[in-house]
């Protein structure tokens, strides 16, 4: 199998970035004004805001500065770079299968695989979390969202699904 590389979309990392910097400005800005709602709820609206979407804006920062492909396919498997619980190296044989699912409006390839607990083992405590998180939502907690890859999100799933096909033996249509 011929390596494909699939390429971060800088311009939507770029946008992802400035709404993540915009999230902070207004979790800050709830924080700091004189809303007529309970203290309590304001300030903790105003930290889970910063802290969600700080995270967001370094996770991009790091995309932006980083050499990484998003999503690299090759004999071994399918390398996933592309979010900030990305799962590393997925091998053919653990995969199940392969689907477009969409959460909030939001496409993802979400990739089924035989044990999601492999995927979890050398993560931090916030990364397994969130891939826990992702499971319970998804089915699976190995989700690569179309926000990073922009056009080639359509391209990376039809090959996905061609290699699996090929992989397993089955007819291609």
């Amino acid at each position: 199998m011929e390596t494909k590389i699939i390429k971060f979309n800088k311009g939507r990392i770029i946008t992802l970035l400035l709404m993540a910097l915009t999230f902070i400005v207004v979790s800050i800005f709830i924080i700091s004004q004189p809303i007529k709602i309970p203290n309590l709820l304001k300030y903790l609206a105003g930290v889970l805001g910063i802290l969600f979407f700080g995270a967001v804006f370094i996770t991009m920062i790091l995309k932006l500065a980083s050499n990484k492909p998003a999503i690299i396919i090759d004999d071994k498997g399918v390398t996933d770079n592309a979010s900030g619980v990305s799962a590393g190296l997925i091998e053919w044989q653990d995969i199940l299968g392969v689907e477009i699912t969409s959460v909030t409006n939001q496409l993802f390839i979400s990739i089924y695989v035989r044990d999601p607990e492999k995927y979890m083992q050398n993560s931090s405590v916030v990364k397994k979390w969130m891939m826990k998180m992702n499971q319970s939502i998804q089915g699976t907690n190995i989700n690569i969202p179309k926000t990073t890859l922009g056009d080639d999100f359509d391209e990376l799933y039809k090959l996905l699904v061609l290699e699996l096909q090929l992989r397993n033996g089955n007819k291609i249509a």
